[in-house]
C-alpha cells in the first residue's frame, strides 16, 4: 500500500500526457490473454487495470496489426506492447518489464494417444497454416505425421475435438479457454510436450520514464495467476463455435 501511495504521489505533478500507458496489441491470436473488440477482456487487461489503479494512471490497449506497430511507436500513437523482446518494436528503444508471464506451446493429443517425446509422435497433427513450429516437430512432419492445416486457432481446435487428427499444438491458455467455452475438459487431452516457451515482458518506451518505474515497482510484487484467472474471463464478443463430436 504504501509503495502504491508512493506511485501516486510520484505522478501528481507530471503532465497528463505522462500518465498515459498505450498499449498495443493485435486482435487475432491472443486469447485468452487480451481479446474482445476493442481489446478490453482478457488476462493482461485484468492485470493492467489493477496497476491502474495501484499506479493512478490512465491506462489501455489499442488493437494494432504487428505490422505497423513500430510506425505506432513513432508516431505518438502508443508506447508500450506486450512482448518478448526478441520481438518487440524499435527493441532499442524499448525497456522491458518482467517477465510478467511465460507462453507455452503444448502438444495435445487424443485419449489413449499420449506421447513421451517428440520421437513418438505418429499420425495426424492440425497446426495452423503459415506458423513456424520447433524444428523437433517440423522434422516429424512428412515421415511420421501428416499435417493438416487450420487458419486460425477456433478451426484447429475444431478440427482437433472432431478427432480429424490425432494431434494439435496450441499455447495451453488458448486452448483451456476455447475448451471450457466448448463445454469440453480439456485436462483429457493435455501432454508434458512443449513446443515452444518463452517469456512475455511489458515493453515501454525508454523515453516514458515514470511510466517505466511505476510499473517496474508493480511487477516487482505482483504475480499473473493465469490458473486462478482463467474461469473467470468473460467470452469473446465474436461467438466461438467449436462443438466436438459426440
Amino acid at each position: 500500500m504504501r509503495v502504491g501511495l508512493l506511485i501516486v504521489a510520484a505522478f501528481w505533478f507530471l503532465p497528463v500526457s505522462s500518465q498515459t500507458l498505450q498499449i498495443m496489441g493485435s486482435d487475432e491470436g491472443f486469447l485468452p490473454f487480451y481479446y474482445g473488440d476493442n481489446l478490453n477482456k482478457g488476462i493482461l487487461v485484468e492485470v493492467i487495470n489493477e496497476f491502474t489503479v495501484e499506479a493512478g494512471i490512465v491506462a489501455g490497449f489499442s488493437p494494432m496489426p504487428r505490422k505497423r506497430q513500430a510506425w505506432a511507436l513513432e508516431e505518438g500513437r502508443a508506447n508500450a506492447v506486450f512482448a518478448n523482446p526478441l520481438w518487440m518494436p524499435l527493441p532499442d528503444r524499448m525497456h522491458a518489464i518482467g517477465p510478467v508471464l511465460t507462453w507455452r506451446d503444448r502438444v495435445f493429443a487424443q485419449p489413449g494417444q499420449q506421447a513421451d517425446s517428440f520421437d513418438d509422435l505418429e499420425g495426424s497433427i492440425c497446426l495452423r497454416k503459415w506458423f513456424v513450429y520447433s524444428d523437433r516437430l517440423e522434422r516429424r512432419i512428412g515421415t511420421n505425421l501428416v499435417r493438416l492445416d487450420a487458419y486460425n486457432a477456433q478451426q484447429m481446435l475444431g478440427m482437433f475435438l472432431h478427432k480429424r487428427c490425432d494431434y494439435t499444438v496450441m499455447n495451453e491458455m488458448e486452448f483451456r479457454f476455447l475448451a471450457n467455452l466448448a463445454d469440453v475438459d480439456p485436462d483429457g487431452y493435455s501432454t508434458e510436450l512443449i513446443d515452444a516457451e518463452w517469456p512475455v515482458y511489458l515493453g515501454i518506451l525508454k523515453t516514458e520514464t515514470a511510466l517505466i518505474k511505476a510499473a517496474e515497482a508493480f511487477f516487482a510484487t505482483h504475480t499473473v495467476d493465469v490458473e486462478a484467472m482463467l474461469p473467470k474471463l468473460p467470452p469473446p464478443d465474436r461467438r466461438i463455435s467449436i462443438q466436438p463430436d459426440q
